[in-house]
């Protein structure tokens, strides 16, 4: 999957590295829908737990979107991660929708 993902340049990919490799990484893709609430996803966001507070999460985040209007799906039982949003601008517009094993998940937007 992530193979064709990046050679179709379905996302656009940021990693996060420190002296022992990659630690992160983020990505976005325009949402597909005509009446998305957003025209930009953050679909990924991830750091490996060694490296939470260190700054790559914002790092990668900047790199990857900016301060740009986007959206993105947050499992509703992770505060870091709404802590994290909250600090950038994201907000919960009360659509909760599930993800795989995640059975909660918050849409935030900005």
């Amino acid at each position: 999957m992530w193979r064709a993902n990046l050679e179709q340049d379905a996302f656009v990919t940021v990693v996060a590295e420190d002296a022992s490799g990659i630690i992160g990484f983020a990505a976005t893709q325009e949402t597909p829908e005509p009446d998305a609430v957003r025209p930009e996803e953050l679909t990924m966001l991830y750091v490996l737990a060694r490296a939470h507070g260190g700054g790559a999460g914002q790092a990668l985040l900047n790199a990857v979107l900016g301060q740009r209007p986007a959206s993105l799906w947050v499992a509703a039982d992770n505060p870091r991660a709404h802590s994290f949003y909250r600090r950038n601008g994201f907000a919960a517009d009360g659509t909760t929708s599930s993800f795989g094993p995640i059975e909660t998940t918050v849409r935030l937007v900005r």
